[in-house]
């Protein structure tokens, strides 16, 4: 065990302190029913870091978390004012063409790079193991203040989520939407240079919809995110450690069986139970 604290200690801390807080954005995007946006968020993210390292910048640059989150933040726009004049076009589907595109886009800009392979698996599985305690103790002190605002908002937000009739319209809709996804951009910019694409989509939509499976009501599905999201990054850097299997991938693996272990228990309970 002291070797596992040793190698990943500060991969541990990090996963812990992120992945939280991606819960609390992951109920909403769940119970929206926009599944796409995290990953298009997330995606776009990646794409300006990948403009960044084309630029010679180094993953670790400054310079990069600004293209990171620059694109983000422009993507939070753009999904805010796409809801809009959509006709019978579902809002998922524009989410869907920008993550697309954005994947897309990031293949060609690496493509022209000296280590494009290396650079395109390192966006998309992550480098926590390289994580170091400079980059824990900025994290923490980041998502401190991003929680404070996502907690301070949280009442209209769930209002949105679960389509209550006193859920604000109009400007003041796409106002908080905006504000919403803005944050959501800051979180993902923080994060997918650190833990990858894949992890952040995982760490956004696995514990919610864990949590989901199992109560129907809102607040309630913290109290199961937060075990779940703990086990599971447990688990999958446990796995990283004894098996060598990459991290990123090792943790996707080990919530995709929590899920279907949830899912198998959801199948044997009554409903009564589960609230449905």
């Amino acid at each position: 065990m002291n070797g596992f604290w040793d190698i990943m200690k500060n991969a541990t801390l990090a996963s812990l302190l992120m992945s939280p807080v991606h819960c609390l954005f992951g109920l909403h995007i769940v119970r929206r029913g926009v599944i796409f946006i995290d990953l298009a968020v997330a995606q776009m993210a990646a794409l300006g870091m990948a403009i960044a390292l084309a630029q010679k910048h180094e993953i670790t640059d400054s310079a990069t978390y600004f293209y990171s989150l620059g694109f983000a933040l422009g993507t939070a726009l753009l999904i805010s004012l796409t809801r809009f004049r959509l006709g019978k076009v579902p809002h998922e589907a524009i989410i869907g063409i920008v993550f697309v595109v954005a994947s897309a886009l990031g293949i060609i800009v690496l493509e022209n790079t000296e280590h494009g392979v290396e650079e395109l698996k390192d966006i998309l599985s992550g480098s926590l193991l390289l994580v170091d305690s400079g980059s824990v103790n900025h994290t923490a002190l980041v998502y401190s203040i991003l929680v404070v605002i996502a907690m301070l908002t949280w009442r209209a937000n769930a209002a949105i989520s679960t389509g209550e009739s006193a859920a604000p319209t109009g400007i003041k809709r796409v106002a908080l939407d905006f504000l919403f996804y803005a944050l959501l951009a800051f979180v993902v910019a923080s994060s997918v240079k650190v833990a990858g694409v894949l992890v952040v989509f995982t760490w956004l939509v696995m514990p919610p919809v864990c949590a989901f499976l199992l109560v129907s009501k809102f607040e309630p599905s913290l109290l199961i995110c937060l075990p779940v999201v703990i086990l599971g990054n447990l688990g999958g850097l446990w796995m990283s450690y004894t098996r060598d299997w990459p991290t990123g991938p090792a943790i996707v693996v080990v919530f995709g069986c929590l899920g279907s272990m949830i899912y198998a228990v959801k199948l044997i309970l009554p409903r009564r139970l589960l609230g449905d």
